[in-house]
């Protein structure tokens, strides 16, 4: 064989060599589509139903997520409501404390009267916002609610008991607004 011979031989093998393997890609092709093609299309029933379930489920949580915004914003207006009473209420107690402390003066009775009538009305005010007073001589010590800036040997009383007042405390329902400042007696 010549040297042109090898040369036109080899391409006609190569050719019949690609048409078999062409016709093996083919072949495996042709069996493995029917089902490649069952499997692809799902069922629309259950596509939807799939579907269903997701937008179900999305639902629920901004729903839920809904919720729980109204209870947080509530609760959240609710405190700065109780803030602002407190800090407002806060602002003018030692109005009170003087109003309170002049009424105890020995003065004319037609002005000591007069005040113990703003006295009352103030106290009247603080009662329809839940305001109460607390620190009363006699009353136990208790560090929660009194705030101790003296101790003194009180015959008469006994140990861990306010023996006196310099200024009253106040509670908004569990709040506390200011702490009596007291005298405790050992």
């Amino acid at each position: 064989m010549s040297h042109n011979e090898k040369e036109t031989s080899t391409p006609q093998n190569e050719d019949t060599m690609q048409e078999e393997k062409a016709g093996d890609v083919q072949h495996e092709g042709a069996e493995t589509a029917p089902s490649e093609e069952s499997a692809v299309q799902p069922d629309p029933l259950e596509e939807l139903k799939k579907q269903l379930s997701e937008t179900e489920d999305r639902y629920k949580r901004v729903l839920a997520e809904y919720q729980n915004f109204r209870t947080r914003t509530q609760r959240e207006r609710e405190s700065l409501y109780l803030d602002t009473v407190a800090s407002t209420v806060e602002a003018f107690l030692p109005v009170m404390d003087t109003l309170e402390r002049a009424v105890m003066q020995e003065t004319d009775e037609g002005f000591k009267d007069s005040l113990g009538r703003i006295v009352k009305q103030y106290s009247d005010c603080l009662e329809r916002f839940n305001i109460k007073p607390f620190g009363q001589i006699g009353e136990v010590f208790n560090p929660k609610f009194h705030n101790a800036v003296m101790q003194s040997d009180e015959e008469g009383l006994e140990p861990n008991t306010i023996a006196e007042v310099f200024s009253k405390g106040y509670a908004m329902g569990d709040r506390i607004i200011r702490y009596a400042m007291v005298k405790v007696a050992n």
